[in-house]
């Protein structure tokens, strides 16, 4: 049986280095050249005071506060933005990623090519497997009592269809696999139907089968021999 081919390890992995790839790209657009060291972001304006003739000289009992009241702290937040833009990028490559893989993932592939099955003709092996055996089912059906006779002759029946090649189906019966087995030969459908019914008869029955019972299954052999032997016979 021939299925789909698969894709190699490597091409199946082929969306995700891509994506990988991206990602590695907008990160290092997005930062920029690293510094080792940076400051904490916040900065320090130093306004110089007021010259001698806007405001009056500090003297030297000036407090702090009016020292440093021309000192201003600013806060840098050009940061934020940055992050933002990022995690923007990063969303991006993320779906990017996710529609690569469910393209993969759902990509066209050729159909599943049908079942290549090695089969001979069995109606030619089976009706030459009925010939072979037609003595030996004739000595099944004459030893014995009559309901053994007839049971055993009915299971070689089975046996032979099967070793020609012709498996029972999963839900049929003895009776019907052996029924199904003749049919398929053009033979007798009465001599067929005849000796399914003894079959029947002897193996789910109770009460004594007699020596008729014997001779109407022999006839029915002879009958399905004389039909394997016509030239009509399939096979």
């Amino acid at each position: 049986m021939t299925g789909t081919r698969r894709a190699p390890a490597g091409a199946a992995l082929l969306p995700t280095v891509v994506v990988v790839g991206l990602l590695v790209l907008v990160w290092a657009a997005a930062t920029g050249p690293v510094r080792m060291l940076h400051d904490s972001g916040r900065r320090y304006l130093f306004v110089p005071p007021p010259t001698p003739s806007e405001t009056a000289e500090v003297t030297p009992g000036s407090s702090a506060r009016e020292i440093t009241k021309g000192v201003q702290q600013q806060v840098d937040l050009s940061w934020l933005g940055n992050v933002i833009a990022t995690a923007l990028l990063l969303a991006v490559c993320v779906l990017v990623f996710l529609v690569l893989r469910w393209g993969w993932l759902h990509r066209w592939r050729a159909p599943e090519r049908p079942q290549e099955v090695d089969f001979d003709v069995l109606p030619d092996r089976l009706v030459e497997a009925m010939r072979a055996d037609a003595d030996a089912q004739v000595l099944a059906v004459d030893h014995g009592s009559p309901r053994n006779a007839i049971v055993a002759c009915w299971l070689r029946l089975q046996e032979v269809a099967t070793e020609a090649g012709l498996p029972p189906g999963p839900a049929e019966t003895s009776t019907e696999f052996v029924v199904r087995a003749l049919h398929t030969l053009d033979l007798d459908p009465r001599a067929i139907g005849s000796l399914a019914a003894l079959y029947r008869e002897a193996r789910f029955s109770e009460h004594e089968l007699g020596e008729t019972a014997r001779d109407d299954a022999r006839s029915a052999l002879a009958q399905l021999r004389d039909d394997l032997r016509a030239p009509g016979t399939v096979g």
